[in-house]
């Protein structure tokens, strides 16, 4: 099969700065498509067209608008940012011309080239690709983004600075087709290049077992490894090692759009042992052909929910995950327990057994409302123990369980409608008191991709999401004996009561007042303590913080802690590792577990120390931004090159 691609350039720029662009693409071999949503022509050819300015991108494929995203103003870092810029990619399929997949990615903000360069790499060999630069959109774009799109062929794009724009037409695996990038000075380019080249086609076609796969990965795009024309995965059930179980605990995987990500969760289940035996059902916010024909190819269970509230809003998360609460239950009358994963999780080998063994916990403990996959406090120096869990008083999220009758009194105290508030903070509100707990793996079983999202922005996935680690050891064997309440409270405060309190007399950034690596283990009471269990006490003044938990920020800051999520407490008491020597922190004198301390061996920080422990915190990531502008050249040569610039580099502070 050939492809012939002839290309007319129509750039232009005008008074307002609008940069436009135009392509013609002949297509033989295949073109004269079914008129689909994605704009398939019947004609052998394609017309793209468009524009992209600081006001954002519009896309016509013949002739008819079938992309945009132009003035979305939100405040991000105190300061109103263009949401519309970064890179946004667009991937049509060679011989058909239609439309099969489009992605933005805020490449302004951190996080975004790690997802532009899984999502360029998860594109098949062959696509037609349009990558369109809306400035400003090489702020975070680093060392991946870049070799990304150099893989495609780019060039010019790679040498702009801030506030210029750029179009680039690929073929992946191929070389670039076109480029053309508007300077901060608004020079334009016309340029005519005929192309001639080769289609790729995809081997074992006639095999009937890939047959469906073929059709999918012809018409979706982004979803790598399955749809790789060598080598290409068949994900299937059967493969799925067994796993004796507790109890039949259905998956349901929570999603709105992230549908490669979808396939690659049910991919990972169906390697879990005892996945293959999980049921799995996909509840999809608002109409989506895509995750119809996956859950079709995939064989599982898909619930499209008709959701009116407002897309990007918390009001819409919180209604679709209120409908999935309500769906699944109804679906599966005879389960007790259920597991929920968001499409942003990454899962570990052990995700199935480790909700099979927790399970019992939700079974005998009436006090627990959830068990998480996941810990905020997680970093790859504060957690060492796949096999430790902790009881903490805190809320759903990050790949959660629950049973029936919790899931119903959840429901009792869902936010409200038309009211601004994030699910599982109210339900924490509501629901969490001094009585109440949730099960967290020291270890977590999922990890967070994404970012710029409702919740998390590019800066938080950058600094701490992405540096949380994920479990790799096989199938481990949690410590459950004793996490019940109230033997977890008793062995608690046993500990608390023979551990070694540490006086902290300088700054906690200055001087850790935990040692590292002082891991002298013992059996007692049938769980994996330590006989040096250090106690740091904290207290705070009423008149200078209303908070009992802001005089522990200090030590978790300097001691590389996610002080932001301090709810992760059980009474007030923080059990953590430092490099693995276990110690408790202990707010006096709000927890029940200070008892009898004098106030000479309380921690007790002044607002300067806060201050100082802001300043020396940390630092997870040395990331770095650059941000470049264009200089009036010292010759003709530098600025045919591209070469007059200026700029500095930022580092993340985080």
């Amino acid at each position: 099969m050939l492809l012939y691609c002839a290309f007319y350039i129509d750039f232009y720029t005008t008074q307002t700065n609008n940069e436009g662009f135009g392509v013609m693409v002949a297509l033989s071999g295949g073109a004269g498509g079914d008129g689909g949503d994605g704009g398939t022509p019947d004609a052998p050819w394609v017309e793209l067209s468009g524009a992209v300015d600081h006001t954002g991108v519009t896309v016509w494929l013949q002739g008819r608008e079938v992309y945009k995203r132009r003035n979305i103003l939100k405040e991000w870092a105190g300061e109103q940012r263009r949401y519309h810029a970064g890179v946004h990619v667009i991937a049509l399929h060679q011989s058909r011309g239609r439309m099969m997949q489009v992605r933005q990615f805020i490449t302004w903000q951190p996080t975004g080239h790690r997802m532009l360069a899984e999502a360029v790499k998860a594109l098949q060999e062959g696509r037609l690709v349009l990558v369109l630069g809306a400035p400003d959109y090489l702020s975070w774009l680093n060392a991946e983004g870049t070799n990304a799109l150099k893989s495609l062929g780019a060039r010019l794009g790679l040498r702009a600075v801030k506030e210029e724009a750029w179009v680039l037409l690929a073929r992946k695996g191929h070389g670039a087709l076109f480029e053309t990038l508007i300077t901060a000075k608004n020079y334009t380019s016309k340029i005519v290049s005929p192309l001639t080249f080769s289609s790729a086609t995809v081997p074992g076609t006639k095999i009937p077992e890939f047959a469906a796969q073929l059709e999918f990965c012809e018409t979706f795009e982004g979803y790598g490894e399955m749809c790789d024309c060598q080598r290409p995965v068949h994900l299937n059930r059967i493969a799925s090692p067994h796993l004796p179980l507790e109890e039949v605990i259905p998956v349901v995987l929570i999603t709105a759009s992230r549908f490669p990500r979808v396939a690659q969760q049910v991919r990972t289940l169906w390697e879990n042992p005892g996945g293959g035996q999980t049921p799995l059902m996909m509840l999809v916010d608002g109409a989506h052909p895509e995750a119809e024909a996956l859950g079709r190819l995939l064989n599982i269970t898909v619930v499209t929910h008709r959701n009116t509230a407002t897309p990007g809003t918390k009001e819409r998360v919180n209604e679709h995950v209120r409908f999935s609460l309500q769906t699944v239950f109804n679906f599966f009358p005879d389960v007790d327990k259920v597991i929920f994963v968001e499409d942003d999780l990454v899962l570990a080998n052990d995700f199935i057994s480790y909700f099979q063994q927790t399970s019992l916990l939700l079974s005998v403990d009436q006090s627990i409302l959830c068990v998480n996959a996941y810990n905020y406090n997680a970093f790859p120096h504060t957690a060492s123990d796949p096999h430790r869990i902790y009881r903490v008083q805190s809320y759903p999220y990050y790949g959660w369980m629950t049973r029936r009758s919790t899931a119903t009194r959840m429901l009792s105290h869902w936010p409200p409608h038309h009211q601004e508030a994030d699910w599982d903070l109210y339900i924490r509100y509501e629901l969490m008191n001094e009585h109440t707990s949730v099960i967290i793996p020291e270890v977590p079983r999922t990890r967070h991709e994404g970012g710029a999202g409702v919740h998390v922005s590019g800066l938080e996935q950058e600094s701490t999401y992405s540096k949380r680690p994920l479990n790799t050891l096989p199938q481990p064997t949690l410590n459950l004996r004793r996490h019940w309440d109230p033997a977890y409270s008793v062995d608690l405060m046993v500990k608390i009561l023979q551990g070694k309190v540490v006086n902290i007399t300088t700054h906690p950034c200055i001087d850790p007042p935990v040692p590292k690596y002082q891991v002298r283990y013992r059996h007692w009471l049938g769980e994996g303590g330590n006989t040096n269990s250090y106690t740091v006490l904290g207290k705070v003044s009423p008149v200078q913080r209303p908070s009992p938990h802001l005089a522990l920020i200090s030590p978790p800051q300097c001691l590389g802690f996610y002080y932001k999520g301090l709810f992760e407490n059980y009474q007030s008491t923080f059990s953590l590792k430092y490099f693995e020597t276990p110690f408790i922190l202990v707010s006096c004198y709000s927890s029940v577990y200070c008892v009898d301390v004098p106030s000479s061996l309380v921690y007790a920080p002044s607002k300067a120390a806060l201050e100082f422990a802001t300043r020396h915190s940390w630092r997870h990531t040395y990331e770095m931004a650059v941000e470049m502008w264009r200089v009036p050249p010292r010759s003709l040569m530098e600025e045919v090159e591209l070469d007059n610039v200026a700029g500095f580099e930022v580092m993340l502070k985080a």
